[in-house]
């Protein structure tokens, strides 16, 4: 949730964007940070479910970048096989 002084700072960005800015690019600069958003959460939820996969196999992800986590739990599962 956004704070109070957030919010303020967020209003008077959208109207200096619409004093400077065609509204029609205002409008392809909102969907934009939509897909972004939409991107970005997609993104944290794989992420998740791979750390809680890695658990489940008893592998640490500390320190490990999501590509070794996925080897990890790539040879895990081939070892279990």
């Amino acid at each position: 949730m956004l704070s109070p002084l957030e919010l303020i700072g967020i209003i008077i960005l959208i109207i200096i964007l619409v004093i400077l800015l065609k509204p029609d690019t205002l409008v392809k600069f909102g969907r934009g940070l939509g897909e972004l958003r939409r991107e970005m959460k997609s993104g944290e939820s794989i992420d998740e479910e791979t750390i809680a996969i890695a658990n489940k196999l008893g592998i640490k992800v500390e320190g490990k970048t999501k590509e070794e986590i996925l080897e990890e739990i790539n040879k895990k599962l081939k070892s279990q096989a």
